[in-house]
């Protein structure tokens, strides 16, 4: 039992020995197949993982190419609020005596401070123009706002803010005001140089006056007629007729 034993592994043996010449030959050309497959492999796998790199470069590069500027790299991202094609304002309306005097007539018909269109204007130039919306200091702006609002609302309320005194709306807050032109007037002006019965008519009559300031010494201004009623104290002749109601040609529009 040994023996066949013994003689089947010298069989075994020869047939491995056979097969190894055999086999070697094959193990060359497989051996140098397998290097082959091996290195194409190896290359297709390159050239996959490439082609599956490349879009994604190229999509990022697209990505970048509108969201930054090639030059400078600064952002170019499409904000609405800096677009070229984005709607206009409307603007604003038109500050004019013309657009104001307009404006006036058709809302203050019941309430209106002047004698006709021209006198409009002419109080008109005397004043700032100012913006449209301005609703509370001493432009034209202002009187023309309260003037719009008085086309709709209130007029009896909004019309004197829109006439030339404004009404303690439409004015400085330092401006000269009529309390203090008729104390003046009615200390330097006395007798025939004054024009005015007593001072509730010289209030009454001042109170629609256009204040402007302390500063002037022309034009239909509180400011004009309260300066020449202080100069009067030294000269009434000459500054009393400017100080009084109908300007002495010098406190005019």
């Amino acid at each position: 039992m040994a023996k066949t034993t013994w003689i089947g592994f010298l069989f075994l043996l020869g047939a491995c020995a056979g097969g190894d010449g055999d086999d070697d030959t094959n193990a060359d050309d497989s051996s140098g197949s397998v290097g082959e497959t091996t290195s194409s492999s190896t290359d297709a796998m390159t050239t996959a993982m490439t082609m599956t790199t490349a879009p994604t470069t190229a999509e990022t590069l697209s990505t970048t190419s509108n969201t930054t500027d090639g030059e400078t790299g600064t952002s170019t991202t499409d904000d609405p609020s800096t677009d070229d094609t984005a709607p206009e304002s409307t603007g604003t309306a038109e500050v004019s005596c013309e657009e104001y005097c307009s404006v006036y007539a058709a809302s203050c018909v019941d309430h209106t401070e002047y004698a006709n269109e021209q006198d409009c204007m002419d109080n008109c130039a005397q004043w700032p123009i100012g913006e449209a919306a301005d609703t509370a200091v001493d432009t034209l702006g202002c009187r023309l706002y309260h003037a719009t609002v008085a086309g709709s609302t209130d007029p009896e309320m909004h019309c004197p803010h829109a006439g030339p005194s404004g009404d303690a709306t439409c004015v400085t807050a330092d401006s000269p005001t009529c309390d203090v032109y008729c104390m003046r007037y009615f200390e330097s002006c006395e007798g025939n140089l004054n024009a005015f019965a007593d001072e509730t008519e010289c209030m009454a009559e001042c109170s629609t006056w256009y204040a402007g300031t302390f500063k002037d010494t022309e034009g239909h201004t509180i400011g004009c007629h309260s300066y020449h009623a202080m100069a009067a104290m030294s000269d009434a002749e000459t500054h009393c007729p400017h100080a009084g109601p109908g300007g002495g040609g010098i406190c005019v529009l």
